[in-house]
């Protein structure tokens, strides 16, 4: 049996998610949802996910606060994370470059942007 590698999409907006699930579907994942920063958090501490797609502005807590709380070994693990954001101002921005955060589309974004940035982190042919 084939393992896929895991992503784990954090969007409280349900209508997003399928349009991130849809946009993802063809490509050799294991998509996996949380709509909160506390479902995440136990996500990615049982899944451990190479790639996090996450909001910034959650229920419960930011999403800056979801990467704090990441423990380092399950952060080291995460190849890349995608921001998908509709925070445009120059801040959030400026502390996605601090953290290292390779992808940060506003929203609304392109679908195939999204997609090739996955494609790209995962370095996957298709």
């Amino acid at each position: 049996m084939a393992t896929y590698p895991d992503i784990i999409s954090i969007e409280d907006d349900l209508g997003l998610f399928r349009l991130i699930e849809l946009t993802l579907r063809p490509l050799p994942i294991q998509l996996h949802h949380a709509e909160n920063g506390a479902e995440a958090l136990r996500l990615i501490d049982e899944i451990k996910p190479e790639v996090i797609i996450l909001d910034i502005t959650l229920p419960d807590m930011r999403g800056w606060d979801v990467l704090d709380r990441i423990s380092p070994s399950n952060l080291r693990a995460i190849k890349e994370i995608i921001v998908v954001t509709g925070r445009t101002e120059t801040p959030h921005r400026i502390i996605a470059r601090l953290r290292e955060v390779v992808g940060y589309l506003n929203k609304p974004f392109k679908p195939a942007e999204l997609r090739d940035m996955v494609i790209q982190a995962l370095e996957l042919t298709v």
